[in-house]
């Protein structure tokens, strides 16, 4: 198929969402399709495939600009492409999003649009820009219209449908081009956790914080290390949180890393732990993508979700309830000790994301669901 992926890529901006979309679009054309998609550069709106690239017009550097270049670039892309499917992150919906819709829809495009995160209307209330909180007021106003001139949505939820349009039910992929396979040390000493994260409320490591100040009361034999990397809102709460406990000694704040300053962290942690507070969203059900990156380095890992591929039974993971409580810091260490007595945990681990988180194997869910269409 020919595919138009539109989405707002910042080349220069190096983001864990940026990743995510790059997979996609490799997985696609691993995959045998032909793929468009756009980048914004140096005040500029380029179209991208294999073979060559297009600038196309000049864009307002801020948020409506980057809005509306997507909006004029996908109505280029239907113009003068042979296209048989676009395949949109999801963007505010609005009357002039829906009118781009129906200009697919009317020249026989498949159209599919992925919704990262569903249902999304509390995470929008935290939002803090005016402009993204008047958006979400036209989304909610707008949205109904999708049934008109969607063909599928994505979700990394379990919804069927939503807003009246078919899903297509993924998890969240990894890229493996890009992520390091890290042999796990398991020390009889310490225990070291790591959390990557843009650091927004969502994430909820207080509760990791808070658990290590009620584990250090206990005098335990077994010193437990949390390793916070990245940066954002929360972090300000966070360091608070921790002089407050005087867990200094214990909690490390490593700010923003990429590469191998990043991978020396990794090195010498043995549990990741994923998004603790998805409960302030009212969300069960997600897919977040720090966990499929642990599996895939082979860290066992702390999760507080719904998960599709694994359970409370699976060896290589711990749940913990999707609430507000601090984490059993002693269940965890119960957890290290009972993870490193197995055997290629690490490989085992790295298997399994294989086998149910490549980018491949997601997308081609996808494409399964689309070709009949296209073929019709």
């Amino acid at each position: 198929m020919n595919i138009l992926f539109s989405a707002f890529i910042n080349p220069e901006r190096k983001s864990g969402v940026d990743k995510k979309i790059y997979g996609q679009i490799k997985a696609f054309e691993r995959l045998g399709h032909n793929v468009w998609y756009f980048t914004f550069k140096d005040g500029k709106i380029i179209l991208h495939n294999k073979k060559k690239s297009e600038v196309l017009f000049g864009v307002q550097k801020n948020v409506v600009g980057y809005y509306l270049a997507l909006q004029k670039g996908m109505r280029y892309a239907c113009s003068t492409l042979p296209l048989d499917m676009v395949y949109i992150r999801h963007i505010f919906c609005t009357p002039f999003h829906l009118k781009t819709l129906h200009m697919f829809k009317n020249k026989g495009i498949v159209t599919v649009e992925e919704i990262p995160t569903y249902p999304y209307d509390e995470l929008n209330k935290h939002l803090p820009s005016p402009y993204y909180r008047a958006a979400s007021v036209v989304d909610k106003a707008s949205r109904k219209g999708y049934k008109k001139c969607l063909n599928y949505f994505t979700t990394y939820s379990k919804d069927k449908t939503i807003f009246g349009v078919p899903c297509i039910n993924l998890d969240n992929g990894v890229d493996f081009d890009t992520l390091r396979f890290i042999p796990t040390e398991f020390p009889d000493n310490r225990v070291d956790m790591i959390a990557v994260s843009a650091m927004s409320p969502c994430h909820g490591y207080e509760r990791a914080i808070e658990g290590l100040a009620q584990y250090v009361k206990t005098a335990p034999v077994m010193p437990v290390h949390l390793h916070l990397v990245g940066d954002g809102p929360e972090r300000d709460n966070w360091e608070a949180l921790t002089d407050r406990y005087n867990l200094r000694e214990y909690v490390h704040f490593h700010g923003h890393c990429l590469g191998d300053e990043l991978i020396s962290i990794f090195d010498r942690c043995q549990i990741g732990l994923s998004i603790l507070g998805m409960y302030k969203m009212g969300m069960e059900a997600v897919s977040p993508l720090k966990t499929r990156e642990y599996a895939a380095m082979g860290k066992p890992f702390v999760y507080a979700n719904d998960e599709l591929n694994i359970d409370k039974n699976t060896a290589f993971c711990m749940r913990v309830p999707n609430d507000a409580t601090p984490l059993d810091i002693a269940e965890i260490v119960s957890f290290y000790k009972s993870v490193k007595d197995i055997p290629d945990i690490c490989c085992t681990l790295h298997s399994f994301a294989l086998r149910h988180y490549s980018w491949d194997a997601q997308m081609k869910l996808v494409t399964d669901a689309v070709t009949p269409i296209t073929k019709s």
